[in-house]
């Protein structure tokens, strides 16, 4: 053998001709960070987007409660100069 061919089989990668010891060793890790960080993130933005989907729905409810008030306010000003017409009505006496 040449010098040559013993530094190749030094650093050539060995060959697993039994795969079932690479999974043993592989059950035994925990998941990668890159696993954890996007699971993480992904839960992260499944909250932002929940969150986005409470407050545009609370806006709306609360643009339509001011529309209530508002249809509310002019009702009554209606009312009352209903009010104020039917008591001039009844100072009037005709003859």
């Amino acid at each position: 053998m040449s010098i040559f061919s013993k530094i190749r089989n030094k650093f050539r990668r060995k060959k697993y001709d039994n795969l079932e010891d690479l999974e043993k060793l592989t059950k035994g890790l925990p998941p990668a960070p890159q696993e954890i960080s996007a699971q993480t993130s992904l839960q992260e933005q499944d909250q932002r987007i929940h969150m986005d989907n409470v407050k545009a729905r609370l806006d709306l409810i609360l643009t339509e409660l001011d529309n209530l008030k508002m249809q509310s306010q002019m009702a009554a000003e209606r009312l009352k100069n209903i009010e104020k017409t039917l008591a001039d009505m009844r100072g009037i006496k005709y003859y």
